[in-house]
């Protein structure tokens, strides 16, 4: 278990347009076991008791952050579970998620601090991502550009406690 999530938000182009394809696989019975977030880019996973500590870290490396802007080209998959849409150019999101590991080392997870970071955008959690589920993502996805506008921290239990607007 974890204490907090740190996510990047997007603009409501985004949010709306991730929103109808997993409406649209969820209306082609699609099974989802991905909890029910907003459209958003998981930047970790932290344990601290101390909210505040937490809060002032986060801020720390969120204070000058601006709007990102990233392509959104292809869908991909995770050992054929997880079906996402792989942003193209992730450099600024590679280089602020070092940002954060510097500043929230004492706080990751210790199973994810191994883990290779990659970005994404979560379509469906599944146990069988197959050509039929790829089929039908394609018929909703095109290629796009999404607006990285807000950094958000959830609690475990999907309580939003603080939200930053990009500049």
């Amino acid at each position: 278990m974890y204490d907090y999530v740190l996510q990047y938000g997007f603009d409501n182009n985004t949010e709306k347009y991730v929103e109808n394809i997993r409406k649209y696989l969820k209306e082609n019975n699609i099974e989802d076991k991905e909890r029910n977030w907003a459209p958003h880019i998981t930047i970790d996973l932290y344990n601290c008791k101390t909210q505040e500590e937490f809060i002032k870290k986060v801020d720390n490396v969120v204070y000058n952050v601006k709007k990102i802007i990233i392509e959104c080209k292809n869908l991909n998959d995770f050992d054929e579970k997880t079906l996402y849409i792989e942003p193209f150019n992730k450099e600024k999101l590679m280089e602020l998620k070092l940002s954060f590991d510097n500043e929230l080392n004492d706080y990751r997870l210790e199973n994810r601090r191994k883990r290779i970071y990659k970005p994404h955008i979560t379509l469906c959690t599944n146990d069988n991502i197959d050509d039929n589920l790829y089929n039908l993502a394609y018929k909703k996805f095109n290629p796009f550009i999404a607006e990285i506008r807000y950094v958000w921290i959830y609690t475990q239990d999907m309580k939003l406690i603080k939200q930053y607007e990009l500049k």
